[in-house]
């Protein structure tokens, strides 16, 4: 008899015996295509988070005519359920060091001294380097290595080189905010060296981070497009290309010049890093996620897909008429009116994505028994409400310098950044962290009320933030007080979710669940499947395939309950509970 090794090749073994393919497309290995990998089959196996003795062992049965019970106990835990956390606990070490410790320390000396220009302006940069690159690079990378696979049915395509996007933007980031410091006040061009070495380390993270992404997508089943991807890849795109031109500027400016790069430079890339990344994937990530989340019709296809144009089409047209603006002084005019036009465009697209949302038309909410964390409803709501705000205030700063040609001050446009960076985009962090970690790990979160005190403090340190800048620039100079404190008011409230994060990720315990009597649409898809075998072909029957493949039964179907399950395949909620209940008998 034949004996399958760990050496022997995909190719070899899916030629010779035919009947292999079946355990090779079960695993994710053929990735849904037709095309025979001539490599070890250990080194697939490594790859697509298979352990590769148990995939042996099953290949060797299948061939001896054995039976083969392939299910979630067969494999080890995905190394992909892994990756993430080196993402997000980086992310968080980040934020709580070079990130919210340090804006607020800088934030409470500029209220001692009541000057927003007492700080030097490297360490502003270095800082709101750190919140994009750490903060929210970091956990939107991790999430999206977590998340992406799973709406796409399948497995991330390479866990190495998700690993490399990782060492990459660390070193890079790390690279960056010291020896950008340290070059400003020393003056010494061979220390500007080991800043664009950073500034190339995270763009190369990012470009292996879309790669990755990108081979992931093209191994699934092929389907339909959906807008939500189109949010996420020009978020990405953005991404990439901010950080591509900004290390080619250093080297320009920095190195060869020796000089500082202008601001009408810096400026456009900071609205590409907030508004055509930061935003434009979490808008994406919402379409996608909050009909199932919050109960509630799926948004309206078309008006997603003008939402999508606005956005990129105002990001372009604002990048492209700031940089002139402040490049050369022809046509200002003409550049201001592309300014204005941008601004209109963007508010437009914001305001039109979140009516289309469906979240005030009770008519269009989906009425379910799905049970669902007000924890992490209550981050949605209040994400949103700021995300209304700051882009009110975007578009009345717009029309202001439009039409009277004077600048909008510092400290409204300071408070306008504030509001969306931490009230729409570190809102809506903490609050998918706060249900996609724990399900994620298939535990409870470590602390619910450590989650409310968050929330609390992040609401109050951001109200206090927006409102005493500008107010104690333009009238009360005593709120100087209230914007020293509201900076370390938002780092209790980020520590605390630090904290409750880090738990989360090191608990092993199992959630312990109820024995299922009947299914409901609040029953977890994992647990009924654990409980009750049979419930597996109905649900498959029902066109839930992405239940045929383990590793996806194992993770996914622990993230939804059948009410949330019949929201992505639109089936009948009554049909489906009725033929499950029968089997359960």
């Amino acid at each position: 008899m034949d004996r399958i090794r760990e050496d022997s090749t995909v190719k070899e073994i899916a030629e010779k015996f035919l009947v292999t393919r079946k355990i090779f497309d079960t695993y994710g290995i053929m990735c849904g295509g037709d095309s025979l990998p001539d490599k070890p089959i250990s080194f697939f196996a490594k790859m697509h988070n298979v352990n590769p003795s148990t995939l042996v062992e099953d290949l060797q049965n299948l061939i001896d005519g054995k039976e083969v019970e392939n299910d979630a106990v067969s494999l080890i835990k995905p190394q992909t359920e892994h990756i993430y956390e080196f993402f997000i606990k980086t992310s968080i070490i980040i934020v709580l060091s070079t990130g919210c410790l340090y804006g607020a320390a800088m934030l409470a000396y500029m209220a001692y001294k009541r000057s927003f220009l007492s700080v030097p302006w490297v360490l502003l940069e270095t800082h709101g380097d750190t919140q994009v690159y750490g903060w929210v690079g970091l956990f939107i990378m991790g999430i999206s290595f977590f998340a992406l696979p799973k709406f796409w049915n399948t497995i991330l395509y390479s866990t190495q080189l998700a690993y490399k996007s990782f060492f990459f933007m660390a070193i890079g980031i790390l690279l960056s905010f010291v020896f950008k410091t340290i070059s400003y006040y020393s003056g010494g061009l061979f220390l500007k060296i080991p800043v664009f070495a950073g500034l190339s380390l995270q763009t190369a993270s990012i470009a292996i981070f879309m790669y990755v992404l990108c081979r992931t997508y093209f191994s699934s089943e092929k389907r339909d497009y959906e807008v939500y991807e189109g949010f996420i890849l020009s978020s990405f795109l953005w991404f990439l290309l901010q950080a591509f031109v900004f290390t080619a500027l250093h080297f320009h400016y920095c190195i060869v010049g020796n000089t500082e790069i202008p601001a009408y430079f810096k400026d456009p890339i900071r609205h590409i890093q907030i508004v055509g990344f930061s935003c434009l994937v979490i808008i994406g990530i919402f379409t996608k996620t909050l009909p199932i989340f919050l109960g509630i019709q799926i948004p309206n296809r078309k008006n997603s897909a003008y939402v999508l144009y606005l956005l990129n089409l105002s990001i372009a047209l604002r990048v492209f008429s700031e940089f002139y603006k402040g490049y050369t002084p022809n046509l200002y005019g003409f550049f201001t009116a592309i300014s204005c036009i941008s601004g209109l465009l963007e508010a437009l697209g914001v305001f039109l994505f979140i009516y289309n949302l469906n979240l005030f038309d009770k008519k269009k909410l989906v009425q379910n028994k799905v049970k669902l964390p007000t924890g992490f409803r209550k981050y949605i709501w209040a994400a949103i409400f700021w995300l209304f705000v700051s882009e009110s205030a975007f578009l009345t700063f717009t029309l202001y310098e439009t039409f009277t040609g004077e600048k909008v001050s510092h400290a409204l446009f300071g408070a306008y950044r504030h509001a969306i960076f931490v009230g729409f985009i570190s809102m809506m962090i903490i609050g998918c962290a706060s249900k996609m970690i724990p399900l994620s790990k298939g535990v409870k979160l470590c602390s619910p009320k450590l989650l409310n005190l968050t929330f609390f403090l992040i609401i109050l340190g951001c109200v206090f933030r927006v409102v005493a800048q500008p107010v104690s620039f333009h009238l009360i100079p005593q709120f100087y007080f209230l914007l020293g404190l509201s900076g370390f008011i938002e780092y209790a409230a980020i520590f605390f979710f630090g904290i409750n994060v880090w738990k989360t990720l090191k608990s092993n315990q199992e959630e312990i669940t109820e024995q299922i009597n009947s299914a409901t649409a609040a029953t977890n898809v994992y647990q009924l499947i654990k409980q009750y075998p049979q419930t597996l072909d109905i649900l498959i029957g029902y066109g839930f395939k992405q239940l045929k493949n383990p590793v996806l039964r194992n993770t996914l179907a622990r993230t939804i309950s059948l009410g949330q399950a019949v929201q992505i395949v639109p089936v009948n909620l009554e049909d489906l509970l009725r033929d499950l209940n029968a089997s359960m008998k």
